[in-house]
Order: structure tokens, then C-alpha cells, then sequence
């Protein structure tokens, strides 16, 4: 249990066991040790540097991550906040993937249970199929559309379902459970007592420091600014990504190739891009670049249709805009303002 706590600190088990062990949130801002030591997890998870393995003061290790996790709230900084959730989950789907000893379906399916996912073993689900074989977990559909990402390859009728379970096979069950811990951290960060926990961690001078230095701390965005109107679709879109969201891969490309369309160069993409919890600026750049056509096959992307859209979920308006690709609304809101100007 010790270990698991060191690896996954925001499970609910983790925190009983801490708890159980007598290490509480005010002992742990009496631990100069455990403090600074959460401050040096804000900064990781923000520069998100490579995983630390939980080899040395595990208890501290899983103590120091949950405090880090209230220091960063406490900062009211929902960019951080979430690129902070978006480092831990991924750090936790790297743990889960390769940590000896919890490779098990069996072990992975606990874990699932204490995020709150209600799982079962396919073998169970869909007695004597081979499809078990494939898809050895299945995840409640509810639980599914929760947590799957919003993409088109996950869409749920692309997926075995059975009696209401979703099969999947372990590395989509990963990837579930990694939003699912993504969705646990920022429940926590949400706590009705928040504002008690953050005033005690203010009387703590080096985390009252670094609350003062995460407040200052804003992504660098681009305004839009066009020609014409955008859309409904990559207003929402625009306005999901400067809030900091997690905007899905089919989002962020349709985004890409409108802009690029409208004549925005790949800086001011890539500048746009910063607000996102997961930025990489080499990995944007080098996106963005592919999708204009500058690197890679060299093909430039079209923008996609509203059909389109509006099968990947980007449509807010389920076709309702009047036109055929969100380019065309542009140019159709530009026409319509000229004939109500008065002759």
C-alpha cells in the first residue's frame, strides 16, 4: 500500500492510508522536508519534467503530492491548475504501464473501482467469446462516455458493447482511467473546505512564496482577430483553448487549418496553442506546420466540412449555420451585413 500511494497519491485509498500512517495536511506543512518537496512538484509537473520513481521516502513522496496539488490551487490559476492536472495523469498512465506488480487486469480494475468507474472482467461480461480475448476489460457506458477522449475512433459505436459494458482492450482502458485520475485531481482541487486548506498553507512563508509567484504566472495568447465572422464552431473552439480546456485532437486540427485559411501564420498558432494544459512548443509547431504543409508529406489540409464537424461533435449548432464548410460562413455573415446597411 505504501507504494501504491507513492504512485498514484490522489487515489482515495492513498489518502486513508496517509492518514492512517498519521501523516495529515498540518503535519505535513510542519515537515519542512515534505514542503519543500512539494514545491519542487509544482515546478516538475509545470515544466513537466520527467517521471520520478518511487524508490526513496515514498510516504513523503505521496504526502508532498497532494500538498502540491493544494499550493497550485491555491494559486487561482486555472491554466495551472490544469496543466498541472494534465502532467499528473500522464505521469500516472506512465506508472500504471510500467510499474512491476500491478500489471494484472484484476489490480488495474481495483484502481479503476477507486476512481470511481464500475468495471468487470470481460470473461465475466461475455462468457465462452473469443472477443474477451481481445478486449479482456469492459467499463459501464456511462463511465465510458465520460471519460473517453472526444474523438471520432472513440465514438462508443466503434466499440464492442455488450448488456451495457464497453469492452476494451488495456491500452484504451489506460487511457480511460488517465482522464478518470485527470477528472479525481481537479475534484479535489474543488473541495468545499479549499479555501480553509489554502488559508493554512498561506502561514507557511515558502508555499505563501510560491502561491505569490504561480498567481503572476498566464499564458501568452493571440486574440483572433479576421476578416469577416467566425463561426460558431471555431468560436467555441478558440474560446475552449484560451480558457485553458483541453481542447481533443480533432478540435485542435480543424482550428488549425481554419486559421491557416484566414491567413494566420504558424507563430500565431502556435502562440494560440500556449493556453493548452499539454503544450509542447516543438510539438506544436512541428503540428502545425505538417497541417499547413511545410514539413512532413508536404500536403496542405482543407478545412473540414460542417458534416464533418458536425460527426466529430464540434457542431453547436447541428448544421444549423446555413452553409457547407465554416469557411463559407465568413464570407455569407459579410453579405449579409452589407444588404441591411441602408442604401
Amino acid at each position: 500500500m505504501q507504494e501504491i500511494a507513492c504512485l498514484f497519491p490522489y487515489l482515495d485509498k492513498s489518502g486513508e492510508y496517509l492518514f492512517a500512517r498519521g501523516i495529515t495536511l498540518e503535519s505535513a506543512l510542519n515537515s519542512d522536508h515534505i514542503v519543500k518537496r512539494a514545491i519542487d512538484i509544482v515546478e516538475e509537473s509545470l515544466k513537466r519534467m520527467k517521471n520520478r520513481p518511487c524508490v526513496d521516502e515514498p510516504e513523503v513522496e505521496a504526502a508532498a503530492s497532494r500538498l502540491a496539488l493544494y499550493i497550485i490551487t491555491g494559486a487561482s490559476n486555472i491554466y495551472l491548475l490544469r496543466r498541472f492536472a494534465d502532467s499528473q495523469s500522464k505521469m500516472f498512465t506512465y506508472r500504471l504501464r510500467n510499474t512491476p506488480g500491478i500489471q494484472s487486469y484484476e489490480c488495474k480494475a481495483e484502481i479503476a473501482s477507486d476512481l470511481g468507474l464500475s468495471v468487470a472482467m470481460a470473461r465475466n461480461v461475455v462468457k465462452g467469446s473469443l472477443l474477451a480475448a481481445t478486449y479482456p476489460i469492459a467499463i459501464r457506458w456511462r463511465d465510458y462516455i465520460r471519460y473517453a477522449p472526444q474523438d471520432p475512433d472513440w465514438a462508443m459505436i466503434n466499440r464492442p458493447v455488450v448488456s451495457g459494458w464497453v469492452l476494451l482492450d488495456v491500452n484504451d482502458f489506460e487511457r480511460v482511467l488517465e482522464d478518470a485520475y485527470e477528472a479525481k485531481i481537479l475534484k479535489m482541487a474543488s473541495r468545499e473546505d479549499v479555501g480553509y486548506i489554502v488559508g493554512l498553507l498561506s502561514k507557511v512563508e515558502p508555499i505563501y512564496r510560491e502561491i505569490a509567484k504561480l498567481r503572476s504566472l498566464r499564458p501568452v495568447t493571440i486574440r483572433a482577430e479576421g476578416r469577416g465572422e467566425d463561426p460558431p464552431c471555431m468560436r467555441a473552439i478558440i474560446e475552449s483553448i484560451r480558457k485553458g480546456e483541453n481542447a481533443p485532437h480533432t478540435a485542435r486540427f480543424a482550428i488549425t487549418t481554419y486559421l491557416l485559411r484566414r491567413g494566420w501564420d504558424v507563430e500565431q498558432i502556435v502562440d494560440l496553442f500556449r493556453s493548452s494544459p499539454d503544450f509542447n512548443e516543438k510539438i506544436t509547431r512541428y503540428q502545425v506546420q505538417h497541417i499547413a504543409g511545410q514539413v512532413g508529406g508536404r500536403k496542405e489540409y482543407s478545412v473540414p466540412s460542417c458534416e464533418t464537424m458536425n460527426s466529430w461533435g464540434l457542431c453547436p449548432t447541428n448544421l444549423g449555420c446555413g452553409v457547407k464548410n465554416p469557411v463559407q460562413y465568413g464570407r455569407r455573415a459579410s453579405r449579409a451585413t452589407e444588404a441591411s446597411r441602408p442604401q
